[in-house]
């Protein structure tokens, strides 16, 4: 599941600066050019990524309207304690992951997840890992591959708040190599 792409901001601005290429840009491109295009992008994906990786690990789980698993969210919820994860709360956060931006999604995951007491994330771990088995494959630990979906799911909201609010601009670009090409 691939979420649609969300241009950075700051891609314009690194094609023009290092590429000479304005946004109004209508010509032929060499080859460089689509390489140069090509790693500029990767650069700015860490983002994009993190929010694919957080789709994928709600994809893993059972959606809503999953009639088998109808009780699976009841059960979450309980078991964690947060009205943070009903998914008439969620909806438009996972929505929104799925057109790009991951940032809400990836707040609501980690405030809820922040607010658990150690029980409740030890039985949020039960609850989703029975749903890996039932809905993946046959796995051997539940529990375990739950808590690893926690701690998964909980790094990769940081990741993505993170790139989120990584500095972007060219300015502090500079300035951060700069900073250790002086140190």
């Amino acid at each position: 599941m691939v979420s649609a792409p969300r241009q950075p901001e700051s891609l314009g601005e690194y094609l023009y600066r290092h590429l000479n290429l304005p946004l109004d840009f209508e010509g032929p491109l060499t080859v460089q050019h689509v390489a140069n295009v090509a790693v500029l992008a990767t650069a700015h994906s860490a983002g994009y990524a993190a929010t694919q990786h957080l789709v994928s690990l709600m994809a893993g789980i059972p959606t809503p309207t999953d009639e088998p698993d109808e009780n699976f969210w009841f059960k979450f919820w309980k078991a964690s304690g947060t009205a943070y994860f009903m998914p008439v709360n969620m909806k438009h956060s996972v929505l929104t992951a799925l057109d790009g931006d991951g940032t809400a999604l990836a707040d609501r995951l980690l405030t809820g997840l922040s607010e658990m007491s150690p029980e409740q994330w030890t039985a949020t771990a039960s609850v989703v890992g029975q749903a890996l088995e039932e809905r993946i494959s046959p796995l051997k630990q539940p529990e375990r591959n739950g808590e690893l979906w926690l701690r998964d799911v909980q790094l990769t909201a940081f990741r993505v708040l993170y790139a989120d609010h990584a500095p972007l601009g060219w300015e502090e670009r500079m300035a951060f190599r700069e900073g250790w090409k002086t140190a």
